[in-house]
């Protein structure tokens, strides 16, 4: 399964990302759970200086979906046929009901597999994209306002629980990973706060730099 960069996963009229230098920092787990990308600070889009692509385990694909379905329908309407001819026809709407909840179920399940969170990194700011195609919730928090809270799990057989708070407003991320995978995303939160927090001090006007150069003339 392709994971979607952020600059094309999930795609926004006022993107933080671009195509622009990068480097990629390599994993090691799953590789589609967690995707990490930093920026270098001089070639970095609106200050953008690093980015954690997260996507739940997706052990069946889109094509692999659509020809066991059409296997099962195949096989399913096949003996339903047949006894239809032997005048047991009752079968027939049965079958349809049976393979449209088939295909209702597994469609609902590898759909939320599908489900990316985008979050990305600035001096100024913290972005989190979440969606299947296109996002469907954006939040733009500002960094220096948002913390990293950490849940610990009850009991051992329970996970921990992972949220961005700004000013009481909290959003959990990642719910769908492991607890390994989450001690990983927790390592790559902080990494990416420490990376913003030098480009904040090695660029500190450029966010404001940015802005003014948008605002229009007076006087």
């Amino acid at each position: 399964m392709k994971i979607l960069k952020p600059s094309n996963a999930l795609t926004t009229n006022n993107s933080l990302n671009a195509h622009k230098p990068r480097r990629e920092i390599a994993t090691k787990f799953t590789k589609n759970m967690i995707k990490t990308e930093e920026f270098e600070f001089e070639h970095a889009p609106n200050g953008l200086v690093g980015s954690i692509t997260l996507q739940p385990n997706q052990s069946l694909s889109w094509r692999a979906f659509k020809y066991f379905i059409l296997f099962m329908m195949l096989v399913s309407f096949g003996i339903a046929t047949a006894f239809s001819v032997m005048g047991y026809w009752v079968i027939l709407p049965f079958t349809a009901l049976e393979m449209s909840v088939l295909s209702y179920c597994l469609w609902l399940c590898l759909r939320r597999t599908s489900m990316q969170e985008v979050i990305s990194f600035s001096g100024e700011e913290i972005r989190l994209e979440a969606g299947v195609k296109t996002p469907t919730e954006i939040v733009t928090w500002q960094r220096f306002f948002t913390k990293i809270h950490v849940e610990r799990a009850i009991h051992p057989w329970y996970r921990k629980t992972v949220s961005l708070v700004h000013r009481g407003e909290s959003r959990e991320i990642g719910n769908f990973l492991t607890q390994e995978e989450q001690e990983k995303l927790i390592e790559t939160l902080n990494h990416l706060v420490r990376r913003a927090d030098l480009a904040q001090r090695t660029f500190p006007s450029a966010a404001h730099h940015d802005a003014d150069s948008k605002s229009p003339e007076t006087g």
